[in-house]
C-alpha cells in the first residue's frame, strides 16, 4: 500500500502537474538543467546530494530508498537502463525509470555550479532516459518556487521591488507560454528561456516580489501575452512586427514606445549621427550599454565577415548566399537600407570589391559583426568609416597639378598593389582606384532585442517610484493585469477550483524613490505616476445560463443564484471581500443538473474603465 501511495502521489505531481489546474496556467513546471557551461542538457551520470531527508524511486517498478541528508547519491545510465549507488552501496540496478529524488529539503547536483556557488533546487529531481544512453536531469517544482530562481537572474535585485515585480509578472507569462520545443521538459535553465540558477540564487527582496505577484498576468483579450523583454532598449522600444513578425504576424501589444516625448522623428543621417553618438534623456540611459561603440581595422572585419557571412547564409539572411568558395576582400561600405521603429537597423548591404551582399533580420545583422567572441549589443547602429586621411591629402595635392590639359597625374605608391599576406587578399583600393577605408566605426545604442520592456527603464522607473502596474502598461501597450480565466464544470469527484492571488489595496510609495522633479523626463515620470485605483473585478462569464453557481472570496460564501449572477456576463467589484496580501477564491463544481454546461471566472486588477 506504501509503495502504492508513492507510484500514485508522484505520478500526479510529475506526469499530470497541471491536471488540478485550468488550461492555460502552470502552478508546476519542469525545467531542463544544462551543465556549467549551458552546452548540454544530456548526461550518461550524475551525483547529488540532497540537504534533508530524500526518497529514491524507480517509477516503473516502484521500488523506493530513502536516504539521509548529505547522502551521496550516484546515477548512470548504459544499456538503456540505470544504475543508482547510495553512499557507494548499488541500490537500484538495471532500473528504466524515471529515477524520481523526492524530499523536503534541496537537493544538489554535485560538481555543478550557478554564480559560482554549488547548485540546489526546490522540488523534485527526476532523471528521465533520452537517446543515445543518455538522460535528462529535469527540476519540477511549484511555479512560485521556479520563478524565485529567476527573477534575481534575470535582473539585478539593485533595481528595486517594483521593478522587479514587474519582471516577476514578465517571467512568469512567458513561462507559461505554449511550448513544444522541449520533450521532457517545459522550459530551459539559460538564456535560451529564462536564466534559472535555483534555490542558491535567491534573494529575500527578489522571493517577496514573486510573492506579492502570485497569480498575477499580464493580459490582452483574456490571454497571456508574450512578454518579451531585453536589458536596454536605447530609449525606443522596437516593434514586435519588424523584429520577429517577419512582416505579417503582429502581437498588437508589442508595439514601438518612446520614452522622451521631446524626441523628433530622425530623418537624416546626421539626426541618426547625433542619437547614436549623444546620451539623449531616456528610461534607459542608466545602463553601461545604453550608448556604444566598436572599432574594426579593415583587414580585420573582412577576415570576421568572411566567417559570419558564410553563418548567416547557412542560416538564409544573406542574399546572394557566400558560400565561401570566392575570398571575400576588399570591404568599401556598410549600408542601412531597412530601419525599424526605433531606427534599429533591420536590413544592411555589405559592399566589397569581391562582391556585394544584403543581410536581413535584427540577430543574424549583429552576429556578422563578432569581435572578440561577442556580436555587436544591439542592432540600433551607424556605421563611420575613415581613409588614411595622409593619403588623401597627398592625392588631393597631386590631383591639382595637371599634366596634358585634362590628364591628372598620380604617383604610383606601395599600397596600390595587392598583397597576399597569410592566405588573405589584402588590398588598399577599388578597381577604379579609389582609395578604401582603413577602419569602421560602428556607433550603437542598447543592448538586445529592444522589443518589449526594458529592464533598465523598469529600474530607472521604480527608482522614482512608478508601480510595477504602470512599468508593465508602459512598455505593453493595451494590456491589463488579472488571472488567467478558470472554466468551471460538473465533477464526480466534488473537486473545487481554486484561484490564488496577491491583493494590496494601496500602493504605498517607496521610502527611497528619487524626486521625479531632478529628472530631466520629469513630464514623462509624472504621467507613469498616476496610480491604478487598487480595485480587484470579479468576472463570471455564463453563456450557458447555468442553474446554480457558488463560490468563497476567502471567508465569504456567494450564491448567487437569486442575485442576478446567472446572467451571461457579470463584472462585480469585489475588493471590499479581499485582504491585504494573499486571497483566495474557490469555486463548487456545478451540479449534475448542469453536467453539460460551464462557467467561466477570472479576476481583474485596476481601475474600472467606466469611471
Amino acid at each position: 500500500m506504501r509503495k502504492f501511495f508513492w507510484i500514485l502521489l508522484l505520478v500526479l505531481v510529475l506526469f499530470s502537474p497541471n491536471a488540478m489546474a485550468a488550461v492555460g496556467e502552470k502552478t508546476t513546471i519542469r525545467v531542463g538543467i544544462s551543465n556549467n557551461s549551458f552546452s548540454t542538457y544530456e548526461y550518461m551520470n550524475a551525483s547529488f546530494v540532497p540537504n534533508g531527508n530524500i526518497s529514491i524511486i524507480d517509477m516503473t517498478s516502484g521500488e523506493k530508498f530513502d536516504a539521509a541528508p548529505y547522502s551521496n547519491i550516484d546515477a548512470r545510465i548504459a544499456n538503456g537502463v540505470f544504475y543508482i549507488n547510495l553512499d557507494g552501496k548499488n541500490i537500484l540496478k538495471e532500473a528504466k525509470g524515471p529515477i524520481v529524488l523526492s524530499g523536503a529539503g534541496k537537493i544538489g547536483i554535485k560538481n555543478l555550479k550557478r554564480k559560482g556557488t554549488p547548485a540546489y533546487y526546490n522540488g523534485i529531481i527526476e532523471l528521465k532516459q533520452i537517446k543515445d544512453n543518455k538522460f535528462n536531469i529535469i527540476n519540477v517544482l511549484s511555479m512560485q518556487d521556479y520563478l524565485k530562481g529567476v527573477v534575481p537572474n534575470e535582473m539585478p535585485v539593485s533595481f528595486g521591488l517594483e521593478a522587479l515585480k514587474a519582471q516577476a509578472i514578465a517571467a512568469r507569462d512567458y513561462a507559461n507560454r505554449e511550448n513544444t520545443a522541449y520533450k521532457n521538459y517545459d522550459v530551459c535553465d539559460s538564456t535560451a528561456c529564462q536564466v534559472y540558477y535555483g534555490a542558491n540564487s535567491e534573494t529575500s527582496i527578489s522571493n517577496k516580489a514573486v510573492d506579492e505577484t502570485l497569480g498575477i498576468y499580464a493580459l490582452y483579450d483574456n490571454d497571456i501575452i508574450l512578454t518579451l523583454y531585453s536589458s536596454t532598449a536605447s530609449g525606443i522600444t522596437e516593434s514586435y512586427l519588424n523584429t520577429y513578425g517577419n512582416g505579417a504576424v503582429n502581437k498588437p501589444y508589442l508595439v514601438s514606445v518612446q520614452d522622451n516625448k521631446d524626441l523628433k522623428e530622425l530623418r537624416s543621417e546626421k539626426d541618426l549621427e547625433e542619437y547614436f553618438k549623444e546620451k539623449i534623456p531616456s528610461f534607459d540611459m542608466n545602463s553601461p550599454k545604453y550608448r556604444w561603440e566598436k572599432k574594426f581595422d579593415r583587414f580585420e572585419l573582412e577576415e570576421i565577415l568572411a566567417k559570419t557571412l558564410l553563418e548567416q547564409s547557412k542560416a538564409g539572411a544573406v542574399f546572394p548566399k557566400y558560400t565561401g568558395e570566392k575570398e571575400f576582400y576588399g570591404l568599401e561600405d556598410i549600408k542601412v537600407l531597412k530601419r525599424g521603429d526605433s531606427y534599429k537597423a533591420l536590413e544592411i548591404e555589405i559592399k566589397s570589391v569581391s562582391g556585394d551582399y544584403i543581410v536581413s533580420k535584427e540577430l543574424p545583422i549583429r552576429r556578422l559583426f563578432k569581435q572578440n567572441g561577442s556580436f555587436l549589443p544591439s542592432a540600433n547602429f551607424i556605421v563611420d568609416k575613415e581613409t588614411d586621411k595622409k593619403i588623401e591629402d597627398e592625392e588631393k595635392e597631386e590631383n591639382n597639378e595637371k599634366e596634358d590639359g585634362a590628364i591628372f597625374k598620380m604617383k604610383e605608391k606601395k599600397n596600390e598593389g595587392v598583397i597576399e599576406e597569410e592566405n588573405h587578399k589584402k588590398i588598399y583600393r577599388t578597381k577604379l582606384g579609389k582609395l578604401l577605408p582603413t577602419t569602421f566605426t560602428i556607433y550603437g545604442a542598447g543592448f538586445g532585442h529592444g522589443v518589449g520592456m526594458s529592464q533598465y527603464g523598469a529600474g530607472y522607473l521604480a527608482s522614482y517610484g512608478v508601480s510595477f502596474q504602470n512599468i508593465l502598461k508602459h512598455y505593453y501597450k493595451g494590456i491589463y493585469l488579472g488571472t488567467i480565466p478558470k472554466n468551471v464544470s460538473y465533477n464526480e469527484i466534488d473537486m473545487n477550483y481554486v484561484q490564488e492571488f496577491y491583493f494590496k489595496k494601496k500602493n504605498e510609495p517607496s521610502r527611497n524613490a528619487l524626486n521625479p522633479s531632478k529628472s530631466p523626463l520629469k513630464s514623462e515620470l509624472k504621467d507613469l505616476l498616476k496610480e491604478d485605483k487598487n480595485k480587484c473585478f470579479l468576472i463570471i462569464e455564463n453563456p450557458d445560463k447555468v442553474s446554480n453557481i457558488s463560490f468563497f472570496i476567502n471567508d465569504y460564501y456567494f450564491n448567487p443564484e437569486v442575485s442576478g449572477f446567472n446572467k451571461k456576463f457579470i463584472k462585480t467589484d469585489i475588493t471590499n471581500f479581499l485582504d491585504d496580501g494573499k486571497n483566495k477564491i474557490i469555486f463548487k463544481p456545478l451540479s449534475e443538473k448542469d453536467k453539460k454546461k460551464t462557467i467561466k471566472f477570472y479576476l481583474i486588477f485596476g481601475a474600472d474603465e467606466n469611471e
